[in-house]
């Protein structure tokens, strides 16, 4: 649990990044065929990750803290998935929630989030599989190219193996 609000909405220098189309796009053939209702929990206006997800035949709950919708304590009565790109200095309080609910989830974070002992540990203990671009996204549409390698972390997909090298749409099913 998020102890201050105010602190939550403020937030880091890099927590406002907003998913590209392809990052979205890529991880499409992952999704699990009985999947139907996606919940993307930190989503904003005309979210690419929303956006992607409906033209691709999902049905999407979105909520965002500034909404009301607080990804610690409100959850939607229905869905299959969640999808997110979590402020990146929250990430360790997103996983642990997700892991609370329970759900099978795709979260974009920085590939560093593989470090540390406490995150080895708990991946470990909930099968965390992570799908890894075979390029960075750009996050900022002013600037070309990234400073940082993102890739998705998930967990209850049932993936093949647990680091899967992604740049095709090839199924590592």
């Amino acid at each position: 649990m998020i102890q201050n609000k105010i602190d939550y909405i403020k937030r880091g220098a890099f927590d406002e990044l907003y998913t590209p189309k392809e990052a979205i796009e890529c991880i499409l053939p992952y999704i699990p065929d009985t999947v139907k209702i996606i919940w993307e929990c930190t989503a904003i206006e005309n979210s690419e990750i929303v956006t992607v997800l409906k033209a691709n035949g999902f049905e999407v709950i979105k909520s965002h803290i500034k909404d009301g919708l607080d990804f610690f304590e409100y959850e939607p009565q229905q869905y299959d998935l969640i999808i997110t790109n979590p402020p990146y200095s929250l990430k360790d309080q997103f996983l642990k929630r997700a892991f609370e609910l329970d759900k099978p989830f795709m979260m974009l974070l920085p590939i560093t989030t593989l470090e540390g002992k406490k995150r080895s540990e708990m991946f470990q203990q909930h099968k965390v599989q992570v799908l890894i671009p075979s390029k960075r996204f750009n996050f900022i549409k002013e600037k070309k190219g990234c400073w940082f390698q993102t890739s998705w972390f998930t967990c209850g997909l049932g993936l093949e193996r647990d680091l899967n090298f992604i740049g095709s749409t090839k199924k590592n099913k």
